[in-house]
């Protein structure tokens, strides 16, 4: 199963949409009981949902008695993609983030072993507001997007990678961590909570929280939200993580669409040449 939110019970739409999502995101059809116990609601309703779903051609039961959708929502996505240009796609989650957060979010790339930053969006207008500079090479042992993605690699690669940014060496950074044993500490912190984490030790008066674009191996960059830290303190960030968690899920999907494209478009040359 992909790490995408399944939406939790709760009225007939929720519930409908849960039952989709989950089948959608699946690797092979799903048994009835399975779906029910995935979702925490009774086999009965799930297979008053399927049957309605089946009825209107959008699931379909194969012989062992396992459900799978149909054709017909990967068409109408098809479609929808069809209309938009999938390198703009990117900018509106960011823009979303940022008007529910009311902070300034971004998003990096993965590239080789080091994060590029490649988008902003700025959520606040007025009062204190945090500006970034977007040129500036981004320190994985010292920012919240470089522990976050740190985090996922084996240790070993994760020191050689901080050392060679700096570790132990960054003068400018004297709030952030210097010796491998207090990385290795902050690591293993931030794979229990989840999220990279770091108050004030890229810049004076900052704090930020981000999460990775994919998992362990398919990490494909992070997507932050940065503000001073006299606002982004526990309560606050228990209020807009689960707001990044879903924002970076919706990435992932955008990122994937894209590498579909780009596969898709560097095959159809290829055809023509072998018709």
């Amino acid at each position: 199963m992909s790490e995408l939110e399944i939406i939790p019970p709760g009225n007939a739409i929720e519930r409908v949409i849960g039952a989709i999502e989950m089948l959608g995101m699946a690797d092979a059809p799903l048994r009835l009981s399975a779906i029910a116990q995935r979702l925490g609601i009774p086999k009965s309703a799930v297979h008053r949902i399927l049957t309605s779903l089946g009825d209107r051609g959008w699931v379909e039961q194969s012989h062992n008695d396992s459900y799978a959708l149909t054709l017909r929502m990967p068409l109408l996505g098809q479609r929808m993609l069809a209309l938009l240009d999938l390198t703009n796609l990117r900018q509106p989650v960011l823009e979303r983030l940022a008007g529910r957060t009311r902070e300034l979010v971004r998003l990096t790339e993965l590239r080789r072993d080091e994060l590029i930053w490649i988008g902003s969006a700025r959520g606040r207008r007025s009062g204190l507001v945090y500006e970034a500079d977007m040129t500036e090479r981004i320190v994985p042992f010292a920012t919240a997007n470089g522990r976050a993605w740190l985090a996922t690699l084996p240790v070993d690669r994760a020191i050689r990678i901080a050392k060679e940014a700096g570790l132990g060496a960054r003068a400018d950074l004297p709030k952030a961590v210097q010796t491998v044993a207090a990385l290795r500490a902050e690591l293993v912190a931030t794979r229990q909570r989840g999220f990279g984490l770091t108050l004030e030790e890229a810049e004076d008066g900052v704090a930020a929280i981000a999460v990775t674009i994919g998992k362990s191996s398919e990490v494909v960059g992070t997507m932050s939200v940065a503000a001073p830290v006299s606002r982004l303190g526990p309560a606050r960030i228990a209020e807009i993580l689960p707001e990044l968690q879903r924002a970076a899920q919706s990435m992932m999907l955008i990122w994937n669409t894209s590498r579909l494209d780009a596969a898709a478009m560097t095959a159809e040359p290829a055809a023509r040449i072998a018709r």
